[in-house]
C-alpha cells in the first residue's frame, strides 16, 4: 500500500547475563540503539511538515444515491436516503432506507452534501434543507432553496457537526410543491450517472 509507514516492533532483548560483561551490555545497547532509531525515523515522518499528513488514516466516508427520491405530501419532511457506499471507514449509513449516517468515534466531522433536484411545472418552488441529529432536528440547522420553473437545481452545504461513537446524520428535506423531487439520471452519453444525493464526511478533530 502506498504511503504506509514501517510498523515498529518491539526489540527482541538478549536474555541478561548473571553477570556484569561488556559485550553482553553492547549487545543489548546495539538492539536498543536500532530500534529508537527506527522509531525516531518513524515518528519525523509521521511529524513531517513536508508530507507526514499522507500517513494518517481518519475516519471518513463517502456515499450517494442512484434513484430518484420524490415527495408524497407537500411541506412534509423526508430524509435523504444514501444507499449506496463508496468510502467507510468509521463512518458507516444505517436505518431501514439507509438515511443514517453513523459514526463509529468520538469527533468534529465536516459533511458536504449534494442534492440534485427535478422540478416539472413552471410554477416557482420552495426547498427546505436541515439537518438531524439522533432523530433530533438541529436549532437553525436548516437552509432554504427556490426552484423556478421547469429547471433542475443543485443544492450544496458544507457544514461541521460534533458527533459521539453511535450517533448519527440524517439530512431531511421538503418541498412546497410534489413536482420537485431528488432526481438520477442513468449514464447516458456523454456523463456517467448522476447520484440524486451524495454526501462525503471527514474527520476534523477529536472533541
Amino acid at each position: 500500500m502506498p504511503n504506509t509507514l514501517d510498523k515498529v516492533q518491539p526489540p527482541a532483548l538478549p536474555q541478561a547475563n548473571n553477570e556484569y560483561r561488556r559485550d553482553g551490555a553492547e549487545q543489548t545497547n546495539n538492539v536498543l540503539r536500532l530500534f529508537f532509531r527506527r522509531l525516531t525515523g518513524v515518528v519525523n515522518d509521521l511529524l513531517s511538515t513536508e508530507d507526514g499528513g499522507k500517513y494518517l488514516y481518519m475516519p471518513r466516508g463517502s456515499f450517494y444515491s442512484t434513484v430518484d427520491q420524490p415527495a408524497a405530501l407537500a411541506n412534509t419532511g423526508y430524509p435523504v436516503e444514501f444507499e449506496s457506499t463508496y468510502i467507510g471507514n468509521g463512518v458507516t449509513v444505517a436505518g431501514v432506507d439507509n438515511t443514517r449516517i453513523t459514526v463509529s468515534y468520538d469527533g468534529v466531522y465536516n459533511f458536504q452534501v449534494t442534492l440534485q433536484t427535478e422540478h416539472t411545472n413552471a410554477s416557482t418552488t420552495t426547498l427546505y434543507v436541515w439537518i438531524n441529529k439522533d432523530g433530533t432536528d438541529v436549532s437553525y440547522g436548516g437552509k432554504k432553496f427556490s426552484v423556478s420553473g421547469n429547471n433542475d437545481a443543485v443544492v450544496y452545504w458544507n457544514f461541521s457537526i460534533a458527533l459521539l461513537a453511535g450517533q448519527y446524520i440524517e439530512m431531511y428535506w421538503a418541498t412546497s410543491d410534489t413536482a420537485l423531487q431528488l432526481h438520477t439520471e442513468v449514464p447516458t452519453a456523454p456523463h456517467p450517472g448522476l447520484p440524486s444525493a451524495v454526501a462525503a464526511v471527514s474527520f476534523v478533530s477529536n472533541l
